[in-house]
């Protein structure tokens, strides 16, 4: 679902603002999320740069201040990086450019572009170069991907149950907001599939839940017609 779809969400915020991490703490729950990351939780860097790319199509007052407050702001694609680093970085963002009440919107527009960044690693363009690139495919490979822990060292993914019109995929211990953030990035997935989808979560709590993706056609059909 493009920003337009969603209300014009891109085009609200005409100024990005100053970086304000009082402002995300009072918006979200990110200083107490913060605290039950494990250490031990990575990803690759390769979203990282994503955040920086995304700054930049974004305008370029928000690159330069998201560049201003995180001084590093490219690292190397392959490597794995804290997930406290990761997500303090994309809700920042989020701030700069969408405003302290449109944290989580933001959210699910900016890590609409996760599928597009790990798909142009290495790793990404192997594991894709082998299926059809058809939705519940793609799906299967970053099932494999997360169990391998090729994306992300801690949360897991999976697809529970898939038909012509509806994929229920399963999320647990992802710390990374699922309501938001893993909404956009899956319907990333269904963009980059060329496939029109509706995204909602089911959490089972903070970190776990299950993501619903109705499956509307392809987009070269065209939107469904209201018949109500």
């Amino acid at each position: 679902m493009s920003a337009a779809a969603r209300g014009g969400l891109a085009s609200r915020r005409v100024e990005p603002g100053r970086a304000d991490i009082e402002a995300c703490y009072r918006a979200t729950d990110l200083a107490w999320r913060l605290k039950q990351i494990p250490s031990s939780a990575t990803c690759r860097g390769a979203f990282f740069n994503m955040l920086d790319d995304r700054a930049g199509t974004l305008s370029p007052d928000t690159q330069r201040e998201y560049r201003r407050f995180f001084a590093v702001h490219r690292l190397s694609a392959f490597r794995m990086y804290s997930l406290r680093d990761y997500l303090t970085r994309i809700v920042l963002l989020s701030q700069i450019h969408y405003g302290e009440h449109q944290i989580h919107a933001g959210l699910r527009e900016l890590q609409s572009g996760a599928f597009d960044a790990w798909a142009g690693t290495l790793l990404g363009r192997a594991a894709l170069a082998v299926v059809t690139p058809d939705l519940l495919s793609v799906l299967r490979v970053l099932e494999r991907a997360y169990a391998s822990q090729t994306v992300v060292s801690h949360a897991r993914f999976s697809v529970e149950s898939a038909d012509s019109r509806t994929i229920v995929t399963r999320i647990k211990q992802e710390h990374v907001y699922i309501e938001s953030a893993m909404v956009g990035a899956l319907e990333g997935v269904a963009r980059t599939c060329r496939e029109r989808v509706e995204v909602a979560a089911e959490l089972d709590g903070p970190f776990d839940g299950i993501v619903r993706i109705r499956r509307l056609g392809s987009e070269e059909d065209g939107p469904e017609e209201d018949t109500a």
